[in-house]
C-alpha cells in the first residue's frame, strides 16, 4: 500500500507531509475494525467496508490504483486537501499493500478536472474516486465512463450521476423526503417553506413538494429569497402575512373599543400585548439554509410571530453543524442526517491525527478509499474489470460505512439510510434513528 504522488500533482510540502505519516505511522494499524454495523438488518444485510485487513501472508503481486481527484489547489483547496487526507486514513486502515493512491488536482476547474481524469486513465486506474463539484464530476465521469473505469465522485448533485457514474455527495432529495415523512408521523399536515434562491434551492422545492404530496400532506405556502442577508427579512414577512395580521389585530383593538364596556376594554388591552391576530395556515416550515445565512434567518421568524413553539421547523443536512446548537428558535426543529455516533467518532479521529478539525463531507473520502479496499479484497481471482464492475457497486443489500448505511442506484445516484436529528442545546438528538436495512425497493425505486 502506498500513495503515488508527483511534484506536478501537489506542492513539494504537502507532498513532504503525506510521505511523512506514512513513515512515521504504526507499521500496522489496530485489529479493532474501523467501522462497524451494530445492528442486524430488518430484511438485507448490508456489507461492512472496512471489517478486516487483507491476508499478509497471501502474495500479492497485483497493483491496484485508485486515483482521486480533487481541488488540491486553487479557491476550493482547503477541502480537498481534507479530503484527500481523509482517503489516505483510510488507505492505512485498508492495510492492502496492493492499493495505490493516486492524487490529482483539478484546481475546482472543469478543464482540469478532464483533463486529470485522462491523467488518471493514462496512468492505470482500476477506478476514479471525485472530483468534488458537479460541473467537475460530469467532464471527468465523461472520460472515465468512455474507457470503462467506474467513477465514484464527492457531488450531492443528482444531475451528475450517471450508470457508472456515481455519486456520494448527501442529496437534498433523499433529506428533504426523509425529515417530511417523519413531520408527516408527528401529526404534521400543512407545510411552508422559505427556499434560496439557486440550483440547490429549486432541487429542494420540487422534492419538497413531491415529499409532501407522497406523505399526504399540503403544502400551502413557499417563499424564496436571494442568498444575502439584508434581503431576508421581506421574504419572512411575506410567508408570515405579518402586514395583514397586524392590521387585523389593530382593526379588532378599535372595534373592542368602540364596545365601550369594561369587558370588550379588557379584551383590546390584551391585544394591544400581540403584534398580530389570527393564527398561520401551516404547522410546518422548512428552512433548506445553513452557516451564517441561517442564523440570520432563523431569528427572523418569531419576530415576524411565525412561532417556532407552534410551528416545526424543518432543515436539510445544511443543519448538520454545531454552530446552530446556540440558536434560540431552533430548538427542537429536526432534520435529517446520518446516525452522529460513527461520523462523531471519525472526526475526533482525524482532528487527533492531523491537528485539524475536518470538513463533515470528509467522511465521503474515507468510505469511498474504504468501498474500493472492500472490492479488492473480496475475491483476488476476480479480474479488475469484473470486481469494480457496474453490478459490484449496485449490489441491492448496499454498504455500511461511517455514514451509515448507502447504496448505489442504476442511475448514479444514491440512497442512504438517514436518521432524523432535534436541535438541543446540549447536541444533536436522534429523534428517530436511521432504518437498520434496506427495504426490498427503497425510497428512490419506490418514486
Amino acid at each position: 500500500m502506498r500513495v503515488c504522488n508527483t511534484a506536478t500533482l501537489l506542492p513539494l510540502l504537502w507532498l513532504c507531509a503525506v510521505l511523512s505519516l506514512s513513515a512515521c505511522g504504526p507499521s500496522k494499524p489496530e485489529p479493532t475494525p474501523t467501522v462497524t454495523h451494530h445492528t442486524k438488518p430488518e430484511q438485507i444485510t448490508p456489507t461492512v467496508l472496512l471489517e478486516k485487513p487483507v491476508d499478509q501472508t497471501t502474495d500479492t503481486p497485483e497493483k491496484i490504483t485508485i486515483a482521486i481527484l480533487l481541488p488540491l489547489s486553487g479557491p476550493e483547496s482547503v477541502t480537498g486537501k481534507a479530503l484527500l487526507k481523509s482517503a489516505t486514513m483510510a488507505l492505512f486502515d485498508a492495510y492492502d499493500p496492493r492499493l495505490i493512491l493516486l492524487p490529482i488536482d483539478t484546481k475546482a476547474d472543469v478543464e482540469t478536472a478532464a483533463r486529470a481524469a485522462q491523467q488518471a486513465v493514462d496512468a492505470g486506474a482500476s477506478v476514479i474516486l471525485g472530483p468534488l463539484l458537479s460541473a467537475n464530476v460530469r467532464a471527468a465521469g465523461a472520460i472515465a465512463v468512455s474507457h470503462g473505469i467506474p467513477l465514484v465522485g464527492f457531488s450531492n448533485d443528482s444531475s451528475a450521476a450517471a450508470p457508472g457514474q456515481f455519486i456520494m455527495g448527501f442529496m437534498p432529495e433523499s433529506e428533504v423526503k426523509r425529515v417530511v415523512d417523519y413531520a408527516r408521523k408527528l401529526g404534521r399536515r400543512n407545510f411552508a417553506a422559505l427556499i434560496p434562491d439557486g440550483r440547490y434551492g429549486n432541487k429542494v422545492n420540487v422534492a419538497y413538494g413531491e415529499a409532501v404530496s407522497d406523505s399526504g400532506g399540503s403544502v400551502v405556502a413557499i417563499e424564496s429569497y436571494p442568498r444575502v442577508a439584508a434581503a431576508l427579512f421581506d421574504p419572512v414577512k411575506r410567508l408570515a402575512n405579518y402586514d395583514n395580521r397586524k392590521n387585523a389585530r389593530l382593526a379588532e383593538i378599535r372595534y373592542l373599543k368602540s364596545l365601550g364596556d369594561d369587558v370588550t376594554d379588557e379584551l383590546a388591552s390584551a391585544l394591544e400585548k400581540n403584534e398580530t391576530l389570527g393564527d398561520l395556515p401551516y404547522d410546518t416550515v422548512l428552512l433548506p439554509e445553513g452557516g451564517a445565512l441561517l442564523q440570520t434567518l432563523a431569528p427572523l421568524l418569531p419576530f415576524y410571530e411565525i412561532d417556532p413553539n407552534k410551528i416545526k421547523l424543518l432543515g436539510t443536512g445544511l443543519w448538520n453543524d454545531p454552530d446552530l446548537l446556540r440558536e434560540p428558535p431552533l430548538q427542537g426543529a429536526i432534520f435529517a442526517a446520518p446516525q452522529p455516533e460513527a461520523p462523531t467518532a471519525f472526526m475526533k479521529r482525524y482532528r487527533e491525527t492531523y491537528e485539524a478539525t475536518p470538513p463533515r463531507i470528509a467522511t465521503l473520502a474515507y468510505d469511498a478509499v474504504s468501498l474500493v479496499a472492500l472490492m479488492a479484497r473480496e475475491d483476488a481471482n476476480t479480474v479488475q474489470e469484473l470486481r469494480f464492475s457496474q453490478a459490484s457497486f449496485t449490489r441491492i443489500n448496499g454498504f455500511a460505512g461511517v455514514d451509515g448505511l448507502f447504496r448505489f442506484l442504476p442511475d448514479g445516484t444514491v440512497e442512504r439510510m438517514l436518521s432524523v436529528l432535534e436541535i438541543n442545546s446540549k447536541g444533536f438528538v436522534v429523534a428517530d434513528p436511521a432504518p437498520s436495512g434496506f427495504p426490498q425497493f427503497g425510497y428512490a425505486l419506490r418514486q
